[in-house]
């Protein structure tokens, strides 16, 4: 091998090196080359915490599963584009979401929730719904009998405690704000707030709303006073209840349902 070839392949290592050194560079970035656009854009990622193992699609396609410690999923060097995303299930319900993703951030879903819609699992959750919307109470066959029973009379509605963060008021909903008087938000509803008192449901009609008490510190944001409908059915909600943690509501509106608050586009309702 002459001198000359031996530089040249010299000089043709170190440009190969210097290459593929900046490729890695780039992709450790988060950068990921566009062969639509010719050119290194800045990707994306997305992140699913899901209530049980399940395999991730995105645009019909297998990517990822949730992991078996916390069933957690995280898929990075996603182009900035639309993209439909599913998580299945065999057996359970299927949850699909149309999500953008944003050059240099991270699209976070940390309450996606399957149920098991088969066999006596999905009986187990009918029931448990069922339980949460219409909890036994004592009957009057229950009560020691009384020899005379007044004749009915109008209930009077209730001193409201003014002071809470939220109020009812002679059948409306009242809000208390830092800086001004009471809003009114709602009339003539039952609000009934989530489990960790940062939230606040209620329906009217076949609308379902939600009012956010305090500030969220995950996706989607939502700020002190802001309202979301949520869901607008055709035919009437019978009862609602926070199910299982304080992203999800289960109602009865034709038949028993299990509803995210998360609005993004594509609401997923559990039917049961």
């Amino acid at each position: 091998m002459t001198r000359t070839t031996r530089r040249i392949l010299f000089y043709c290592a170190i440009a190969l090196f210097v290459g593929v050194s900046y490729v890695v560079l780039v992709y450790a970035q988060g950068y990921k080359y566009s062969f639509s656009e010719q050119r290194f854009i800045r990707s994306g990622a997305l992140y699913i915490n899901a209530n049980t193992s399940a395999s991730i699609l995105i645009n019909g396609k297998l990517k990822a599963s949730t992991s078996l410690l916390g069933n957690l999923a995280s898929i990075g060097g996603l182009l900035p584009a639309t993209y439909t995303i599913n998580v299945q299930k065999e057996g359970w319900s299927s949850w699909q979401k149309k999500v953008t993703i944003t050059a240099g951030f991270v699209e976070d879903f940390s309450y996606v929730m399957l149920l098991p819609q088969i066999g006596q699992d999905k009986e187990n959750v009918r029931q448990e719904i069922h339980d949460l919307l219409y909890p036994i109470t004592a009957s009057p066959s229950m009560s020691p009998t009384l020899s005379h029973r007044p004749s009915p009379t109008p209930t009077p509605w209730p001193t409201p405690d003014m002071t809470k963060p939220y109020y009812m008021n002679k059948g409306s909903l009242y809000v208390n704000v830092a800086d001004g008087p009471a809003i009114q938000i709602a009339d003539n509803v039952t609000a009934v707030p989530s489990n960790d008192g940062q939230k606040l449901a209620w329906f009217s009609d076949g609308q379902l709303w939600v009012y956010w008490l305090t500030d969220t510190n995950y996706q989607p944001v939502h700020r002190v006073g802001d309202v979301a409908l949520v869901a607008n059915f055709t035919y009437p909600i019978k009862a609602i209840r926070w199910f299982r943690d304080n992203n999800h509501i289960a109602l009865d509106a034709s038949g028993y349902k299990v509803i995210e608050i998360d609005t993004r586009p594509g609401l997923n309702i559990i039917n049961f």
